[in-house]
């Protein structure tokens, strides 16, 4: 992806630019999203809302591996 940082008179990134045409394909992904089924499916998992619950702790108290030492 041709990605395009915009900075501030300091350097600091405040925005990013993208090909109109990669931002029509994301735009159509977003569409089918439904962040309120997924929301919904996720709480009803106990376990799942365990290991949430338990990641929020791990990373409050600096705890647990970092996201790169994870094999996704």
């Amino acid at each position: 992806m041709d990605v395009r940082y915009v900075t501030d008179e300091k350097g600091k990134r405040i925005a990013v630019q993208i090909p109109l045409d990669q931002w029509e394909i994301i735009q159509a992904e977003l569409e089918s999203y439904d962040g309120d089924a997924e929301t919904d499916e996720i709480l009803a998992d106990p376990d799942l809302v365990k290991s949430i619950k338990k990641g929020r702790e791990q990373a409050r108290r600096k705890k647990g591996r970092r996201i790169e030492e994870i094999d996704l």
